[in-house]
């Protein structure tokens, strides 16, 4: 996101960090809300456009979104109320908005970042279905249809409710991206950081807990761990969070030791 929408999303993550049990509710609407708005950018543009009384938008969400629980409605109150660099970044923002609101409200964080990252798993491992769910081609509708079928009995409602959103309203992104997204931003919302390891093979429990104990010592806070199996990085691990790089993995060592030799 543009720096003016960044400032923007600070404002609705401090009223979504208020979301207790009892707003279970509300922040599910907000997938309704996030996906309507997607489907209706004129609305879309006149919540986020510039100059406008943030008392008029907050009406116009009232006549849009009848019905809504209080918790969702200071939500988008809060986002009306706030400078967007265009309509595609309020939307955006509504999403991730009640991403963070569901995970904060039955505080499922964990089960959540274990279910997304079941599903990037699956569908990366798998060209063609990865390719059918990101494919610009074809009806969201019929997308949300196939993730209902193969992952229904899989995972958690939340994490279907999440993964019908993405998949409706992507924002451009392939579905590993869209997926890693939204598990940074549950993390987030757990007070934790999202560090990205890639291995040949599969860490072990205790390996993990290690790795986990030892990265969030080093950063200050929790780190949640994200696997990527990887066979070309041959051995070592590589992680990455944020900005950070740590690469300790056998090729990268080749790589050095072929530059050390040039």
């Amino acid at each position: 996101m543009a720096t003016t929408s960044n400032q923007a999303l600070v404002a609705i993550k401090r009223e979504v960090d208020g979301f207790g049990p009892g707003d279970v509710a509300a922040a599910r609407q907000l997938f309704d809300v996030a996906d309507s708005l997607a489907n209706i950018r004129e609305l879309a543009g006149d919540l986020a456009a510039r100059g406008v009384d943030a008392a008029n938008k907050s009406a116009l969400v009232q006549r849009a979104f009848p019905g809504l629980e209080a918790g969702a409605k200071r939500v988008l109150d809060t986002a009306v109320a706030q400078r967007w660099d265009s309509a595609d970044e309020f939307t955006a923002a509504v999403q991730e908005a009640a991403i963070r609101a569901v995970a904060q409200a039955t505080s499922n964080h964990a089960q959540l970042v274990s279910e997304l990252n079941s599903f990037s798993d699956t569908v990366t491992s798998n060209g063609e279905l990865e390719l059918t769910i990101g494919s610009r081609l074809g009806s969201s509708e019929a997308k949300v249809q196939l993730v209902e079928r193969l992952f229904g009995s899989r995972l958690g409602e939340d994490s279907l409710r999440i993964l019908r959103s993405l998949v409706r309203n992507p924002g451009g992104h392939r579905p590993r991206r869209f997926v890693q997204r939204a598990i940074a931003a549950v993390a987030d919302q757990a007070n934790r950081q999202v560090a990205t390891v890639t291995t040949a093979r599969p860490l072990g429990a205790s390996q993990l807990e290690r790795l986990e104990a030892g990265l969030s010592a080093r950063f200050g806070r929790t780190v949640a761990i994200n696997q990527v199996i990887d066979p070309s990085v041959i051995g070592g691990v590589r992680v990455e969070l944020g900005d950070e790089v740590i690469d300790d993995t056998a090729a990268a060592r080749i790589h050095d030791l072929r530059l050390q030799l040039a």
